[in-house]
């Protein structure tokens, strides 16, 4: 093989898989070395045993297209909310659907949560927040686009998970996951911000007294260096026991940035890149019974590279120790639509019963959730 032949095949090798970062001292958190293995099979995990549901399956002559699946338990039922459109992604047209389970095995068939349009624009899945003896679903409207200035995040109340009460507008901006609840008593909020306030910043971070989260939303200093670093930067928090709030962020690096807060999310620390390798997706950060945190989403520092979906575990919410592979199997589209590409996309995770369920969609076409016994983790509840 003459040898500039195979000075080419290495030049491409290289160009498609980033370097490792090296771990800053400032970064809130890190992989324990070896912990991925970009050139062995799978990332070199094993596959940590689980059941599977399909919820979702799009038919020829149906919504072909779905996304941003997110969970919530309500009333001894568990509910998934996710996008549903046409044909392509964030398209006029595009709806958002649930469906509920009292097992978390049989599930109802998906029912329209909202269509509601701002403008000439679309719905986005927003996540649910539980207040008692309501639950709020949170979607996104959007104007024209995505980052249209008439984005804004809106809700919808129900007592019973079937009757839903007129939206309300809640803030400007770009959402995909709703409130969290933080141990202080604040609830914390975090997406996108739209318009113009992009041209000087990327995430929107909130915070409020409030327990519903409808209201009170306070915005939250960061700052963000270099802003061409980042897009869409999805937040998902965790926490360290000593009650540090620690918020990763996708980026264009290979590698998730992230900042940490100390009170309750009302400031953060600059965004540093950490040497936890992402494919520019979204993930799923929490905490397990125990404390210990949790990141589920494509480890691999190959832009867009979702065939693989992992879980990586941190007991002291600094290091990450463990992973294993949720799904790794080959999948392949069978419609067409724009920016739709192959893989385990977008998870979202909450524990139940004993076991942790991971929502998903696969292909950006179906919506599956997988669940995982907390056992299997090595974790007690």
């Amino acid at each position: 093989m003459p040898s500039r032949y195979v000075t080419l095949v290495l030049v491409l090798s290289l160009a498609l898989t980033l370097p490792a970062a090296a771990v800053d001292p400032a970064a809130p958190f890190s992989i324990a070395p070896g912990l991925f293995q970009p050139d062995a099979e799978q990332l070199g995990l094993k596959q940590i045993p689980s059941e599977r549901t399909l919820l979702y399956q799009p038919t020829e002559d149906g919504h072909k297209f779905c996304h941003h699946a997110n969970l919530v338990v309500f009333r001894s039922e568990m509910y998934c909310m996710w996008s549903n459109g046409l044909e392509h992604e964030d398209a006029p047209g595009q709806r958002v659907f649930y469906c509920r389970s009292t097992d978390g095995r049989e599930w109802t068939e998906p029912t329209l949560l909202t269509e509601h349009n701002v403008g000439d624009g679309y719905c986005v899945a927003g996540g649910f927040l539980v207040d008692g003896e309501r639950l709020i679903a949170f979607y996104t409207g959007t104007g024209a686009s995505n980052f249209h200035p008439d984005t804004a995040l809106l809700a919808r109340t129900t007592t019973d998970g079937r009757n839903w009460s007129e939206p309300l507008r809640i803030t400007e901006g770009f959402f995909i996951d709703g409130p969290w609840r933080l141990p202080g008593g604040r609830m914390f909020l975090a997406g996108e911000h739209v318009g113009a306030r992009r041209e000087s910043g990327r995430m929107r971070l909130l915070s409020t007294s409030m327990q519903d989260g409808l209201g009170g939303w306070e915005e939250s200093s960061i700052a963000v260096q270099p802003l061409n670093n980042f897009g869409y930067t999805e937040p998902c928090p965790f926490l360290r026991p000593d009650g540090t709030l620690i918020l990763p962020f996708r980026n264009y690096s290979g590698y998730l940035y992230a900042s940490t807060s100390s009170d309750d999310g009302r400031t953060w620390t600059d965004p540093v890149q950490t040497d936890f390798p992402d494919s520019l997706a979204r993930f799923s950060c929490g905490n397990l019974p125990d404390g210990t945190a949790f990141m589920i989403s494509n480890s691999s520092p190959k832009r867009l590279d979702r065939s693989l979906l992992t879980i990586a575990l941190s007991s002291d919410g600094v290091t990450f120790d463990r992973a294993w592979l949720v799904r790794g199997e080959p999948t392949e589209q069978r419609f067409s639509g724009k920016h739709k590409i192959n893989g385990w996309q977008y998870p979202h995770a909450l524990i139940w019963n004993s076991e942790l369920y991971i929502a998903y969609s696969i292909n950006k076409e179906d919506v599956s959730v997988t669940r995982i016994a907390l056992e299997n983790l090595g974790v007690k509840n």
